[in-house]
């Protein structure tokens, strides 16, 4: 990072305004820099009250591995539209794959940060990888892609 650059932070409200999820499904709690088209590096305070902790598992809490994915994701469906543009009102983001390595437990205490980085963007197509650290150790890698999609090509969904 040049040393001159000064970190682009950006808070909880307006970080939920590049996301559709909302609670409990918001996992990022802050996008503490940003370089649009090249990476984003996110927070994440994990809690033992958080919904997805209470029952995973009682006598030992871990913030499940799939949830530590879909935070991942969540850096990357920001960055990808910070790489193109925002979604519109029609317009939503699929995971197309998920590669994903877990090396440490995360556990209620931590507050992790994801690193992500673009790969590739092809008309539609995101490619992104990246990993996440609880002070200064990777606890995770990943590697995914995403799908910008119109509603209307999710066929007639029962929702």
């Amino acid at each position: 990072m040049n040393p001159e650059r000064q970190p682009k932070p950006i808070g909880f409200t307006a970080l939920k305004g590049w996301l559709r999820h909302r609670h409990p499904m918001i996992y990022l709690d802050r996008i503490t820099d940003h370089e649009p088209g090249k990476f984003l590096t996110a927070l994440m305070s994990v809690s033992g009250s958080m919904d997805c902790i209470v029952g995973h598992f009682p006598e030992r809490a871990i913030f499940p591995g799939s949830h530590l994915i879909q935070a991942f994701a969540q850096g990357g469906i920001i960055l990808y539209q910070m790489c193109s543009s925002p979604l519109t009102a029609d317009e939503l983001t699929v995971i197309g794959s998920v590669e994903s390595r877990f090396l440490k437990p995360v556990v209620p205490g931590d507050q992790v940060i994801f690193h992500v980085t673009a790969e590739r963007l092809i008309n539609n197509l995101f490619h992104f990888a990246g990993k996440a650290t609880v002070d200064g150790v990777r606890v995770a890698a990943f590697r995914a892609s995403l799908v910008r999609t119109p509603l209307s090509n999710m066929g007639n969904p029962l929702w």
